[in-house]
C-alpha cells in the first residue's frame, strides 16, 4: 500500500483548467505526497468550483474532513502565489542543484562522439543519477536534429529533445536542452544533455 502524507503549505494555490477558468483557490491547500505518484493538491470543499469539472476530477482523500484532492490530469496549470508551476506540484524534499565541474565527460553513440567536454554542468537530482550537461560547443550539432518532443519538469522547466543521425540512422531523442528553466535553475538553461548511458566519465 503507498505512503501517503498531507502537509499544509503557506502559500496560496490557484488551479485552472482549460481556458484558464480557476477551479480551486485556497490559502489553506495541502500538499499530497505519496511514495506512487507524483505530488497534487487538496483544498477545502469551500476553496473549490467542484462543478467546474467532472465529478471524477475530486478525489477522496483520507485525511482531514471537508478536503478533497484534486487529479492533477484534469489540471491546465498550478500557480503557488503568482508563479506558475511546471507540470505537477513540486515536492519540498526532492532537489536539484546544478554545479560546475571540471570532470572530463564525453556522450557517444554508435562509435560516435555526440560532445566531450572538460568544463560540463553537473545536475544532481533526487532520485536521478548524476547527468552532465554540455556547452553548445561542446556538441556536434551536425549530427543532432530536433525532434518533436516536450517534456515537462516541475523542478526544471520545459525541454524540447534531439535525435541522433548516424550512418543514417535515426537514434530517436537522445538529448534534450531546457531552453527555458524555472527561475529557481537559471544555469542549464540552454546547454545539452544526454540519455543515460551515453555519457561516461574519462
Amino acid at each position: 500500500m503507498a505512503q501517503l502524507s498531507l502537509e499544509p503549505v503557506t502559500w496560496r494555490v490557484r488551479a485552472r483548467a482549460g481556458g484558464g477558468r480557476t477551479v480551486a483557490d485556497s490559502q489553506a491547500a495541502l500538499l499530497v505526497l505519496s511514495d506512487d505518484a507524483p505530488p497534487a493538491y487538496a483544498f477545502p470543499e469551500s476553496d473549490i468550483q467542484r462543478d467546474a469539472l467532472p465529478q471524477s476530477a475530486w478525489l477522496t482523500l483520507a485525511g482531514p474532513p471537508g478536503y478533497v484532492q484534486l487529479d492533477n490530469a484534469c489540471v491546465e496549470s498550478f500557480l503557488e502565489e503568482d508563479e506558475p508551476v511546471a507540470g505537477h506540484p513540486r515536492n519540498p524534499y526532492h532537489r536539484v542543484d546544478a554545479l560546475a565541474s571540471s570532470r572530463h565527460v564525453r556522450a557517444t553513440l554508435a562509435g560516435e562522439t555526440l560532445a566531450e567536454s572538460t568544463g560540463p554542468m553537473a545536475v544532481f537530482e533526487t532520485g536521478e543519477p548524476t547527468r552532465f550537461y554540455f556547452a553548445q560547443a561542446d556538441v556536434r550539432r551536425s549530427l543532432l536534429e530536433p525532434s518533436e518532443t516536450v517534456t515537462t519538469s516541475p523542478y526544471i522547466g520545459s525541454a524540447v529533445w534531439f535525435s541522433a543521425r548516424i550512418g543514417g540512422e535515426l537514434h530517436p531523442d537522445v538529448a534534450w536542452t531546457y531552453r527555458f528553466t524555472i527561475p529557481q535553475l537559471p544555469r542549464i538553461a540552454g546547454l545539452i544533455a544526454f540519455r543515460d548511458g551515453l555519457v561516461r566519465e574519462l
